[in-house]
């Protein structure tokens, strides 16, 4: 066993030092951050990171005190470790669609991006332009993150004016200067990648400037609406469509937050989406996608999820968002929305949601949140000092569901994907989704293409809304 450590750690600006001595050499450097949470609170600062002084290498968390080469370590505020937590903000926002992967001590994250895409397929027969549903990228954060932005080195095949395979790209329409956050900039991207933001070109300039692919680029110009159009369906789309309102979901429980009123609407907001609200609200504003009706004369506002505005002043509010978020720092304010349409106002205050509905000043006094388990009957000390019951409002039993659907007329989803393309079962050793890349199992929903044989996932085949071949005449491409 080697002789325990001292570690000295200059603080962030640089003024001084904190000294930490090692319990053992195998103690982890980690056990030396969370002695540091104090100085850097995470409501403040963020994760932070330790790096190396004399060469500005990432310090992994994990590795034992005694294999620190240099002893003299600086602390890293808004570097790696906040640039993961906002990819984890933006991934559970996604529900999965992104993802990425970290070595511990790198600056390079490897990025997965699930949404359409166009890629050419070449083969003995001719080529193909299809949808496809998984692409991948490398962002590396320099030594002076967030000051300069991170480097971005597409790695996938993609048909795309300016994106391309194995080379340095950047989102269309976003400045690093206006909005330094990981967050924003890979919201950016996703949607250069689906086709919402792009950059053409002019049709008989010599110069062809940030065009990758002239061929894409007239491509993209031909089929520009029927691009946009599968984009927002699918970049904005609700993950569990409700049948009818909230209250009469199944499995479903909700906590009363403040006091409901008369008068107001009775506002819903999912586990997701008041996550969302505190992660994405102090870094950027965002739409808040999810549905809204009436209960007789009563209206209700369900929130599923936050998707981040990108800082390019796209003004177009999405069909399914019924409100807005606001940053708490008030930049990168969203357009202005139909109070009637999207009527939800909601921002943060000393780290606290605030609602308010339409043109009204007032904040909602009361709202309901989703929980994951039914609360506790015990009363709680509130902070007035007063002991009070918990409220919680269960959702129908599964026999009050079944009674409660046949009062609403079924709803097909939004892509009516099923009316489009028809499954079949194939007995066949496990082939591969070509909208996904992964193999179709046996105990999994797949099939083929009535018109062109193209073999998917049926869930694939419900998010896309169509075949995946731009030649089929069942293709997911036709504006809708």
């Amino acid at each position: 066993m080697g002789e325990a450590p001292q570690i000295f750690v200059r603080t962030s600006d640089g003024k001084q030092f904190h000294s930490w001595a090692s319990p053992t050499a195998e103690t982890p450097i980690a056990k030396l951050l969370e002695s540091l949470l104090d100085e850097y609170p995470l409501s403040q600062h963020g994760p932070i990171d330790l790096v190396d002084e004399s060469s500005g290498k990432l310090i992994d968390p994990e590795v034992s005190a005694g294999t620190v080469a240099n002893r003299i370590l600086a602390v890293r505020t808004r570097y790696v470790s906040d640039a993961l937590g906002q990819l984890d903000a933006l991934r559970v926002q996604e529900a999965s669609a992104v993802d990425y992967f970290h070595e511990p001590g790198s600056s390079t994250i490897a990025l997965n991006l699930w949404y359409p895409g166009i890629v050419r397929i070449d083969s003995s027969g001719g080529s193909k332009l299809v949808v496809k549903g998984s692409h991948r990228a490398m962002l590396t954060l320099p030594k002076d993150f967030p000051d300069k932005p991170p480097h971005i080195l597409w790695l996938s095949p993609i048909f795309h004016p300016n994106l391309s395979a194995d080379n340095e790209v950047w989102p269309m329409m976003y400045n690093w200067s206006d909005s330094p956050s990981v967050l924003t900039l890979v919201t950016a991207l996703i949607d250069t990648v689906v086709g919402l933001t792009i950059h053409l070109g002019r049709r008989f300039s010599i110069r062809r400037c940030q065009v990758q692919n002239s061929r894409a680029s007239n491509w993209y110009r031909r089929n520009r609406k029927a691009v946009a159009s599968l984009a927002k369906r699918t970049r904005y789309r609700l993950d569990g469509p409700l049948m009818g309102r909230p209250l009469e979901s199944t499995n479903v429980h909700w906590n009363i937050k403040g006091a409901l009123t008369g008068g107001d609407p009775t506002v819903f907001l999912s586990r997701r989406a008041v996550r969302g609200i505190l992660e994405i609200g102090i870094r950027n504003s965002g739409w808040l996608i999810g549905k809204q009706g009436r209960h007789g004369q009563a209206p209700w506002i369900f929130v599923e999820r936050i998707v981040p505005l990108p800082p390019h002043g796209n003004s177009e509010a999405p069909a399914n968002a019924v409100g807005v978020l606001r940053g708490e720092q008030g930049q990168h304010e969203p357009p202005p929305t139909n109070d009637q349409l999207r009527p939800l106002d909601v921002h943060l205050q000393d780290g606290e949601p605030v609602l308010r509905f339409g043109s009204s000043l007032k904040p909602l006094t009361g709202y309901l949140v989703e929980v994951e388990t039914v609360l506790p009957t015990e009363p709680t000390l509130q902070s007035d000092g007063v002991l009070r019951q918990p409220i919680t409002v269960r959702g129908p039993y599964p026999e009050q569901a079944r009674q409660l659907s046949q009062a609403h007329e079924p709803e097909t989803s939004p892509e009516g994907a099923r009316s489009i393309v028809r499954l079949h079962t194939k007995e066949l050793e496990p082939p591969v989704c070509i909208y996904c890349g992964n193999l179709c199992f046996t105990d999994e929903e797949w099939g083929a293409c009535v018109e062109c044989g193209f073999i998917m996932h049926g869930e694939c085949l419900h998010q896309l809304g169509g075949c995946p071949n731009t030649d089929c005449p069942r293709t997911a491409l036709e504006p809708r």
